[in-house]
């Protein structure tokens, strides 16, 4: 099932990002005439009333949506395509919105499933807020000689509230505590000395909590929203700083995947639950939409410079330059291909 799973979240992946590109080009008025999920041999086509051919192509790793008159781009001038539904007919602003539509559909589609987790699930379940019963007792700390015990529930610390687990230490000021605890539908109160921790550089109680509770705002709309995008963005820049690093440490051949590494390792991404699934949707989105941003010649990123610079020598730029674009690209992404194809089989 998880290996099912995992090809559903690709072949997603792929449809949302090669969406994107179809949706912007649409907008603007250029005509898509393919739209292909996988390379090789088309498995099932159809055409829309927009003479647009859906397809479902042999070969599951990657997408492509053709844009009238794109390729013609790369050819001499004499056979560009200068129809006003074509590429080449637009602006420079509306083609680099084209490109970028790719991945902001991806991020938008990762932020999307972040708000269900947070609406239907919790909002909570991105940053776990614990609630106040006690899970767990140091020994010999204040809390098990002054006979606090497991499922004892932190009502008020100081004469304050407390509504989740971590309100506990906030309302520790100094050594000295009075603790209401609920017990058995009873109202205990307790007052004691807490112990000095010096690696930590407080005053502790000794208390955990039941790290199976958690408090969950579910259905809470506006607080959904808010963590959804805080969860977004700690999830890109944990995807950057990831990248970042392995690169800094010459490790990122260690940290980078194929099509056989993800599937050699696919019993290791939570794949046997939903929300496993859609945490691993949300991370290979984000990661897809960064890449594909990366300027390498023939992704997304490259194009974007590529058009830019054809833009500065007012669509002059000499077919060499294009030649020597598309072979730098070819050899990049080959190599890259071939790189971690053979590291996923040999060493992991």
């Amino acid at each position: 099932m998880i290996y099912i799973n995992l090809l559903i979240i690709i072949l997603l992946l792929i449809f949302i990002h090669e969406l994107g590109h179809y949706t912007a080009s649409r907008f603007f008025g250029a005509q898509v005439t393919d739209f292909s999920i996988g390379f090789g041999k088309s498995l099932f086509t159809f055409k829309d009333k927009k003479n647009t051919r859906w397809k479902i192509s042999l070969i599951p790793l990657g997408g492509y949506v053709k844009i009238k008159g794109l390729e013609s781009i790369f050819l001499n001038d004499k056979n560009k395509n200068f129809d006003k539904d074509s590429f080449q007919s637009l602006s420079l602003f509306k083609k680099i919105i084209i490109l970028l539509a790719g991945s902001f559909f991806n991020i938008l589609s990762a932020w999307i499933c972040l708000f269900l987790i947070c609406f239907f699930v919790g909002s909570n379940s991105l940053d776990p807020k614990f609630l106040p019963t006690i899970g767990s007792i140091m020994n010999n700390s204040a809390a098990s000689v002054n006979d606090l015990k497991v499922g004892d529930i932190i009502y008020r610390v100081n004469g304050n509230k407390i509504d989740e687990f971590n309100d506990i230490s906030k309302n520790i000021n100094n050594q000295n505590v009075e603790i209401e605890i609920m017990r058995d539908n009873n109202l205990v109160i307790k007052k004691f000395d807490l112990s000095y921790n010096n690696k930590l550089d407080r005053f502790l109680i000794g208390i955990s909590p039941n790290y199976a509770e958690i408090k969950f705002n579910k259905y809470d709309v506006f607080y959904s929203l808010n963590s959804s995008f805080t969860g977004l963005m700690n999830f890109l820049k944990m995807n950057i700083n990831l990248l970042s690093i392995s690169f800094q440490n010459n490790t990122l051949s260690d940290n980078l995947a194929g099509p056989v590494g993800i599937v050699k390792n696919a019993d290791k991404l939570m794949l046997d639950n939903f929300q496993g699934v859609l945490f691993v949707f949300i991370f290979f989105s984000l990661t897809i939409s960064i890449i594909n941003l990366f300027p390498i010649p023939l992704l997304d990123g490259g194009h974007i410079v590529y058009f830019t610079i054809r833009r500065i020598f007012s669509d002059t730029l000499p077919h060499i330059i294009t030649r020597i674009y598309l072979a730098v690209g070819i050899t990049i992404l080959s190599f890259l291909f071939i790189f971690v194809t053979y590291n996923d089989i040999f060493y992991k």
